[in-house]
């Protein structure tokens, strides 16, 4: 960990000041500078101190720490206090990263079992008027940080939760070798774990849990309350490794005790609890996303762009954003860039998540149907894969945000169809109303439109849900709004059979037990069973349409457009 700013240093080295010819062990007192750029690396400046050309090589304690922070690099002016510059420890992640991990494990192992430099530096912290104890109530102690990276140098190298990974495609042509990037992982369990909005570590890459850790370790403390950011990615590590090899399972479970065990010492053992009972499938499975926005300039034309989803961190665009396009040339553009996605995230056969951001006159557009394999006509995207739609007014309203994180959570491990509420816009659900009923109840989170959001009054209806953070809705395409046979007006949204709509019924007998995160897989089967010969007249999987927008899972905000965006080539 580097040290912090005027933190005492101790550099240990050899000099032959006093009697030329004659080396003899000599320690420098020091204090962290600054950091500077010498030789294309990062340095941390020495001050306060003579730094002699025998002390290179020697390594810097840090009294804070009580462990060696830097290598002495050089002296900045010989024969003065002018100090000098070290390179930090951290940079040993420049080495080859098997050669790192082997060594950085072994360290971290063997000081796990051998506690004669963990007494020494706990009286260094305490000379320097630390605390090496575990009085400190609002963070990790020395033992624990020590035990924690000893547990990590037990498990697995290799990433554990491969939904987190960038895919990187290594044979030839015709080949789908995917490989994980272990450095990709450790970066997104980085962010997982972070205050929102923290800054990449630089200037080395993750190698190893440890690295994660350390730079977490590093960062501002949180807000009291709150978990110690290498805390909660201990948490997190160990919930992903819940599925590591029987060999590994040992570790693992030393892993959560301590992280029980010091998350109950500091106060946070609740907290801990629920970080350790997360369920993050839908937020870490990878997608294709694939958005249609206005132009700028003219509102008839629309770009298309498209983007490779791994985790909140690791968005890889798939093409630059097309110019302004009519409708329907933009849709084709769409499609046409989808196959090779598909193929570079796992191919036609295996049921991916294609996520489709759309403003709303597009959302009837018939996308599941696209037939996209002319070698293989009989493939809709449908079919093959799990496709859904999102709004793209939302998505450009940071303002509607908050609403839409919290009825999505209220959708969590729920039934769909225990919370599915069937609105149509007419009679007394007209935009006000509907408003007002959304206000008052933060559980109205599913909706099962009684037509298309093309037709009104559905259309009202379908504005006031999405800015009401509404993150599911079902309809069928093309749909009109139903008729009710009673004559009756329909009032406030409720969770009862609907009269004059028969979708919303037989959606709730169909969907039964399906849960949230379940809902685009069971939405594909429906489209499969749609096709077979045993089905009946206007099968639902016909021509349903799913609104599934999980709010962790954004892209980047676009920048403005230059003024001539709408001037098509």
């Amino acid at each position: 960990m580097s040290p912090s700013r005027d933190a005492p240093l101790t550099a240990i080295g050899f000099s032959d000041i006093y009697e030329p010819g004659k080396a003899s062990e000599r320690s420098a007192a020091l204090n962290r500078g600054g950091t500077t750029k010498v030789q294309g690396g990062s340095m941390l400046e020495l001050v306060g101190g003579e730094v002699n050309k025998g002390l290179s090589g020697g390594p810097v304690l840090n009294h804070d720490s009580g462990g060696v922070c830097a290598i002495v690099k050089a002296t900045r002016l010989r024969n003065t206090f002018m100090g000098g510059v070290g390179i930090p420890v951290s940079a040993l992640r420049l080495l080859d990263g098997e050669v790192y991990r082997t060594l950085i494990r072994a360290h971290d192992a063997f000081h796990g079992q051998n506690d004669q430099w963990a007494r020494l530096s706990d009286r260094v912290i305490e000379s320097g008027g630390g605390r090496a104890d575990e009085s400190l109530d609002s963070e990790l102690s020395p033992a624990e940080e020590r035990q924690l990276l000893a547990i990590f140098s037990q498990l697995p190298m290799e990433p554990m939760d491969e939904d987190l990974l960038p895919a990187h495609r290594t044979g030839g042509e015709g080949e789908s070798d995917v490989k994980p990037s272990s450095t990709s992982s450790h970066r997104a369990a980085f962010f997982a774990a972070a205050v929102e909005g923290a800054r990449e570590p630089e200037p080395y890459p993750l190698l190893d849990h440890r690295d994660v850790f350390t730079e977490l370790a590093a960062q501002m403390p949180p807000e009291a309350g709150q978990l110690p950011y290498e805390l909660a990615f201990a948490a997190d590590l160990a919930r992903k490794a819940a599925t590591a090899s029987p060999a590994c399972q040992g570790a693992v479970q030393q892993l959560r005790d301590l992280v029980l065990i010091t998350a109950g010492r500091l106060g946070l053992g609740k907290g801990i609890q629920q970080r350790l009972a997360r369920g993050t499938a839908s937020e870490a499975q990878a997608s294709i996303i694939g958005r249609i926005r206005h132009s700028m300039r003219d509102r008839r034309l629309y770009h298309v762009r498209v983007w490779r989803y791994r985790s909140a961190n690791d968005i890889d665009p798939a093409a630059p954003e097309s110019d302004a396009l009519p409708l329907n040339q933009a849709v084709e553009h769409l499609a046409a860039l989808l196959p090779e996605q598909i193929e570079i995230m796992g191919g036609a056969t295996r049921p991916g998540l294609i996520e489709l951001i759309l403003p709303k006159e597009v959302l009837d557009e018939g996308f599941a149907d696209l037939l996209l394999w002319p070698q293989l006509p009989w493939f809709s995207l449908g079919r093959k894969q799990r496709v859904v739609v999102r709004p793209l007014e939302r998505h450009e309203t940071p303002a509607l945000h908050a609403a839409w994180a919290e009825r999505w959570q209220q959708l969590d491990g729920k039934a769909v169809s225990e919370v599915m509420v069937c609105v149509c816009g007419r009679g007394d659900q007209h935009q006000a109303a509907l408003d007002a009923s959304f206000d008052s109840d933060p559980t109205l989170a599913a909706l099962a439109l009684a037509g298309s959001p093309q037709s009104q009054p559905v259309s009202d209806a379908y504005q006031v849900a999405v800015a009401s953070g509404v993150p599911m809705m079902v309809w069928r395409r093309g749909s009109p709004a139903c008729e009710r046979d009673d004559g009756g007006r329909c009032g406030a949204p409720g969770r009862r059979a609907c009269p004059g709509n028969g979708f919303f019924a037989e959606l709730c007998a169909t969907l039964d037990d399906t849960r949230r995160d379940e809902l685009p897989e069971r939405v594909r089967q429906l489209r499969v069973d749609a096709q077979k010969p045993s089905k009946r007249e206007g099968h639902l999987g016909d021509d349903i349409v799913l609104l599934w927008d999980d709010p962790r899972r954004q892209i980047p905000r676009s920048p403005l457009a230059p003024a001539q965006e709408g001037r098509p080539r």
